[in-house]
């Protein structure tokens, strides 16, 4: 998945959870969802294609046995500081993440791209880095996909309008001076 859809999958699933609890998504926490939901590849492939620590760009950030625990240290640290909805916002984030990338590698058909579902216990596929650039190109070229997934980039600001365009107001107050939690 590219950076904009996983930013869009982890946002909709948040204002989905706050609004099931009768409320829209806060601020400061929809920056948190925002950031986390960047963040495994963030870690994975600066690791894998700048610096060759691991082989793949979804690897150890994007496995569960790091990311479930460091979503549960997040989430115990905010709670610690009575701000537990932006360990929920976190969790969402990041591991929307986790699971649209393997959803995503299974709805192509490539399952080997999902085996950092199961890593350490299995190996994970070498990232071919010379096609990523190819990739860019052939997912802006004018195509179906590109239109449907379009459409669903101006449903999901519409969505973020409906909600109040949540975060926006964090720049707001910072810059008056006045700051408040949210959830």
């Amino acid at each position: 998945m590219w950076p904009w859809e996983h930013a869009a999958l982890a946002y909709v699933l948040y204002s989905a959870l706050t609004r099931r609890r009768g409320r829209s998504p806060g601020d400061v926490a929809t920056l948190w969802v925002l950031v986390a939901s960047q963040l495994p590849d963030l870690i994975d492939k600066p690791l894998a294609w700048t610096f060759g620590v691991v082989h793949s760009g979804r690897m150890l950030a994007h496995a569960p046995v790091v990311a479930v625990p460091l979503c549960v240290l997040v989430y115990w640290y905010f709670s610690r500081r009575s701000t537990p909805e932006y360990g929920v916002a976190f969790g969402v984030g990041y591991l929307s993440h986790v699971a649209g990338d393997a959803v995503g590698s299974a709805l192509v058909g490539e399952y080997a791209y999902a085996r950092f579902l199961l890593w350490p216990l299995v190996s994970v596929p070498v990232d071919d880095q010379e096609s990523v650039l190819g990739e860019v190109v052939d997912g802006l070229s004018p195509s179906p996909w590109l239109l449907v997934s379009g459409l669903v980039g101006v449903a999901v600001v519409g969505l973020w309008i409906a909600d109040g365009k949540p975060g926006l107001g964090t720049f707001r107050r910072e810059r008056s001076g006045s700051w408040r939690r949210d959830g």
